[in-house]
């Protein structure tokens, strides 16, 4: 066997090696710090609940938000996915979801009325 077909072999079994170890798999997850900001522009008092996917198994809610009000959720270490759910009554199924990558900040508004209420992520 040429020098040239071992290097390449010996290369491969490296790669066939690491693919089971994940060596090669990436995934977001939070950056240290990253935030989420929600500002309520409907014309209801909205609850918006957050589940934070891959750090805890907790919802968090903000109850009966004014219309105007502005909240900053910070996004715990090692959470892959933010899914933020819209109520229009703290009592009801949600109304819109979204969800967000959380590796960089993220702005997300709350708009529309009881009839039509959604979340949409917008420009920070």
């Amino acid at each position: 066997m040429k020098r040239r077909s071992k290097v390449l072999l010996g290369l491969a079994t490296v790669a066939g090696a690491c693919l089971p170890l994940g060596a090669f798999a990436t995934t977001a997850s939070a950056a240290e710090g990253t935030h989420i900001q929600i500002k309520q522009n409907a014309a209801i008092a909205a609850t918006t609940c957050y589940t934070f996917v891959g750090a805890e198994d907790k919802n968090y809610c903000h109850i009966s938000r004014p219309m105007g009000d502005s909240v900053t959720v910070g996004v715990p270490a090692n959470t892959t996915q933010v899914v933020i759910d819209l109520k229009n009554f703290p009592w009801e199924s949600p109304s819109d979801s979204i969800t967000v990558d959380p590796s960089k900040n993220r702005c997300v508004e709350v708009s529309g009325t009881a009839y039509n209420s959604k979340l949409l992520e917008v420009g920070c």
